[in-house]
């Protein structure tokens, strides 16, 4: 088989692949051989026509089939003899094939870029402040009730405003649970036993008071609106739903104090790890320089316009009004997709390099929580995401998490 790789860009190639006229043949007969096997013809009995009058009727068939079975192999083939890391699906151009003489095509693939990594053990981030400290205790008992109130059990009525409500809840966005998309962030996704006051502007905008006239026990679906200034970009400006079941209704000064300090801990903790990780990527993709491949870039171009435009329409906005704006939301897509293209080849090489591996196990416990989330059998979750190429996604992403906690532990906090 011969290849000939012609240099489009920096991340783009044009592969020339041509088959032997050998290899062609022996595929044609094969295919002919088994449309004889089950060809069904008019004056001879089933599988028994002449092989001449089986290639005459289905010799267009015939021909398509030799190519569906030969073009993608000579294009896998072609991709490990010469050691192409395609990032790309294919797109056959310039498909030539006659009976009797070699078959050739030529596709354009887009390459994982070639880059040397800068020094990425011991990066320098500055220490963020996680120390929860009495006076944060009392500023948020301060704004929830007055110094000397004493809460006890609150039995025989409904939630109402200024209740502190134990509940246990988990959220989703689009579908997808917040445990996946902010693993970090426990408070966002799920939680047990949590404490929360009932109050504006306590936890999520709407949350508690979505709550009220709630009776212990029961369970409610609360949807909030996360801020399009939200910390966390993967549930930025998105719809959470939040399934919510009420356990107690209950607190006193003392107890009070201690779950808003770890409330509050938590909070803090989850602020600073997220402002150190912003600091290891920030330094990463500033001292890395490469060309980003067309279609990764293009593809989550593609990916961010949708999740802008769907997120300002939740909102209310007129299509019109998406319209006159669409070139602003379209470069504001493209920045933050080449943002994230580029963080992800770096945080894959950084695997590489560190043999950063994961398991089959931790895979399944993503796939085992998406089947219960939607409610379906696992083995009918594994065949809906590998469909989608969902398995990918979720490895990657469990990589690069892990990829990024390596970062973390490595870094010197000054």
């Amino acid at each position: 088989m011969n290849i000939a790789i012609e240099e489009v860009s920096a991340c783009r190639r044009r592969l020339r692949i041509e088959v032997p006229a050998s290899d062609v043949d022996a595929e044609l007969n094969k295919i002919t051989d088994e449309f004889q096997k089950m060809a069904q013809i008019k004056g001879f009995r089933a599988g028994k026509a002449p092989r001449s009058v089986v290639e005459k009727k289905y010799s267009k068939d015939i021909e398509e089939e030799v190519k569906k079975k030969i073009v993608p192999r000579a294009y896998r083939e072609a991709l490990k003899s010469k050691n192409l890391k395609v990032i790309s699906a294919p797109q056959v151009e310039e498909l030539q094939f006659k009976r009797g003489v070699s078959l050739s095509f030529s596709t354009i693939v887009d390459l994982a870029p070639e880059f040397s990594l800068p020094e990425y053990k011991g990066l320098k981030i500055k220490k963020a402040d996680s120390e929860v400290t009495d006076e944060d205790v009392e500023k948020v008992i301060n704004n929830i009730l007055d110094q000397n109130a004493d809460y006890q059990d609150v039995v025989g009525r409904p939630v109402a405003e200024k209740d502190f409500a134990i509940i246990s809840y988990e959220g989703t966005v689009e579908g997808n649970p917040i445990s996946e998309l902010l693993p970090d962030v426990p408070n966002l996704n799920k939680q047990e036993k949590f404490w929360l006051l009932i109050q504006d502007g306590i936890f999520l905008p709407d949350f508690g008071k979505q709550l009220i006239g709630s009776n212990v026990g029961d369970s409610k679906t609360v949807t909030i609106k996360f801020a399009d200034d939200f910390p966390q970009e993967p549930v930025r400006g998105k719809e959470g739903v939040y399934q919510v079941k009420i356990d107690e209704l209950k607190a006193t000064a003392e107890v009070l104090k201690s779950r808003i300090r770890e409330n509050i801990g938590r909070d803090k903790e989850q602020r600073a790890r997220s402002e150190q990780v912003k600091q290891i990527l920030d330094q990463l993709k500033d001292n890395t320089t490469f060309e980003l491949p067309e279609s990764a870039v293009q593809n989550q171009t593609q990916r961010a316009v949708y999740d802008i435009v769907r997120e300002n329409q939740m909102r209310g906005i007129p299509p019109e009004m998406l319209e006159q704006h669409k070139g602003d939301i379209f470069a504001a897509a493209q920045t933050s997709a080449k943002e994230q293209v580029k963080i992800g080849f770096i945080l894959s090489q950084i695997a590489d390099a560190e043999k950063i591996e994961v398991k089959s196990d931790e895979i399944l416990e993503i796939v085992h929580g998406y089947a219960q989330q939607e409610k379906v059998p696992v083995q009918k979750m594994i065949k809906q995401l590998q469909e989608n190429n969902g398995i990918d996604q979720i490895e990657d992403e469990i990589r690069n998490r892990k990829t990024v906690d390596f970062l973390l532990q490595s870094a010197i906090t000054e």
